[in-house]
């Protein structure tokens, strides 16, 4: 509206100031005056409304309604994060039971020793089954067994041999014997290229020992000493 207005008062300027030059002396035109009438209807608010508002004096401003600009609010369902299906202690629980089923080792030596295999399983990404069958292998659970070699504790580990690979463990605290004999594995894995039969082996015999048919004897040993583990009725 206020376009078409501009307009209008534009032609009547223009007109106006054409009639003035041809004719000096007449009065200001009529269409001048019209002219000053259109810029007054300019200045008017359009609707009724803006009168109104002006009246009603000064208002809170209204907030963006929810719908602009970036469209209608929608509801989002974000799915929850998934817990893990079982605490430490759970699963700590639950191997003691394959121990106390599978080897008859008394639920609460079962119950310490599967804490302590639960945690070196994840240092050294490892199997707990596998950890669990070598300490039954090398010691039967007891936490301070020694052999006639020097080996002590649950994983029988050598301190005179490895006891600078583990840096300052106690070998003669059972925990720490568990998590160096574990760790002492993980490092005869990647002497093997990762084939776990070569690195029980040489875990039970040596890197370079001769003895073929002891470290056989050992690796079945271990094989089904797992599966007693994994098949195991609780």
């Amino acid at each position: 509206m206020r376009i078409i207005l501009w307009n209008i008062w534009c032609q009547a300027v223009v007109a106006c100031y054409g009639m003035a030059v041809a004719r000096p002396r007449l009065p200001v035109p009529a269409c001048l005056v019209g002219a000053f009438v259109v810029i007054a209807l300019m200045d008017v608010p359009e609707t009724n409304s803006g009168l109104l508002s002006a009246a009603a004096g000064p208002t809170e401003t209204a907030l963006p309604s929810a719908t602009m600009p970036h469209g209608p609010m929608q509801n989002l369902h974000l799915a929850l994060p998934e817990l893990p299906s079982s605490t430490h202690m759970e699963q700590a629980e639950a191997l003691a039971a394959k121990l106390v089923a599978g080897f008859g080792v008394k639920l609460p030596l079962a119950i310490e020793f599967s804490d302590w295999i639960l945690e070196a399983s994840a240092r050294q990404r490892m199997e707990p089954e596998l950890i669990a069958s070598l300490v039954f292998a090398e010691s039967s659970f007891r936490k301070y067994a020694q052999s006639h070699v020097g080996a002590v504790g649950p994983a029988q580990v050598r301190p005179h041999y490895w006891g600078a690979f583990c840096g300052d463990a106690d070998l003669n605290d059972p925990e720490e014997n568990i998590y160096c004999g574990t760790q002492l594995l993980g490092y005869l894995l990647e002497r093997c290229d990762g084939d776990q039969r070569c690195a029980l082996s040489a875990y039970n015999i040596g890197m370079n020992s001769k003895r073929f048919a002891a470290g056989l004897r050992y690796i079945d040993k271990i094989d089904r000493h797992m599966q007693t583990l994994k098949t195991v009725s609780l």
